[in-house]
């Protein structure tokens, strides 16, 4: 195959166990590691032909269905991969025509991502949604209710397997603290304001505290009042970085906003662990 090339799926550390995640977005070829010195390369081998730049941003209806089963992929290998070690994820199809060619990528940036993936070590991220309950929609894998009584970190949730292009190429989003919290909520829900009471608004924001106080960082997803989002009654969206010192702690945290919550018309989601999307550098 002369067309052959490397898609990248992170940067991680040397030590990160590509070769027990299995095959790549190509199920032909298996994940591997391209090593630079303190960093590395997740990459796995592609067809150009099959990966190109129409078929990826511009999918057709037969295309669109390939797509999701890409970023499904791409996101389970992100998953493996920071099991093992820290990742820095980049843009869902990142292409190099050689090993070569990447090497000089890695070089680069290797003090940005060497920085970033000490800094990380074992923290990971973690989801949280509330919906106007009457906008709910119907539950899906690795969109969790309240964790159970006993949750422990041995009972980790169950990952999201179609995890959309979207959300993987996120990495490096924009934040926003909790002093712009009133007016995000007014904006997202400006379709429904009906919905929407200062009460309620009082209950978002003390959530966006609340969860933000246990967490190491935090960020807004998703703003801007012509989003998804409005249209699934979501009021508020946002990640949480956390050690694994701090998980349990603020997973107790959770369960208590949960109940809080309910009186109030508001259903929270939990979903997790992921890879630091948004909490990545900015690379050039």
């Amino acid at each position: 195959m002369k067309d052959l090339c490397y898609c990248q799926y992170a940067f991680t550390r040397p030590g990160c166990r590509a070769r027990e995640i299995g095959p790549g977005v190509d199920p032909r070829f298996r994940v591997e590691l391209i090593r630079d010195e303190s960093v590395a390369a997740l990459v796995s081998r592609v067809e150009l032909r099959c990966f190109s730049v129409e078929r990826r941003h511009g999918p057709t209806t037969e295309d669109a269905p390939w797509l999701g089963r890409i970023a499904a992929r791409y996101n389970e290998i992100l998953c493996r991969a920071a099991t093992t070690a820290p990742v820095l994820p980049v843009q869902l199809g990142t292409l190099y025509c050689s090993s070569d060619s990447l090497r000089v990528a890695l070089r680069r940036c290797r003090a940005t991502v060497a920085e970033f993936l000490e800094r990380l070590g074992n923290r990971l991220e973690w989801g949280i949604k509330l919906y106007l309950e009457k906008h709910r929609p119907e539950p899906v894998p690795g969109h969790l209710g309240p964790p159970p009584p006993h949750f422990s970190l041995g009972d980790r949730c169950v990952r999201e397997r179609t995890a959309s292009a979207e959300r993987c190429a996120s990495a490096g989003a924009s934040s926003s603290g909790a002093s712009s919290t009133i007016a995000s909520i007014r904006r997202r829900v400006h379709a429904d304001r009906s919905c929407i009471d200062d009460e309620l608004v009082r209950t978002i924001e003390s959530v966006a505290r609340r969860l933000a106080a246990q967490a190491e960082s935090s960020r807004r997803i998703g703003e801007g009042p012509n989003g998804l989002a409005d249209r699934m009654g979501v009021v508020f969206h946002a990640a949480y970085l956390l050690p694994a010192s701090s998980q349990a702690s603020w997973f107790e945290t959770v369960q208590n906003i949960y109940g809080d919550v309910r009186c109030r018309g508001l259903v929270l989601e939990v979903s997790g662990p992921w890879p630091p999307y948004h909490f990545c550098p900015a690379l050039e």
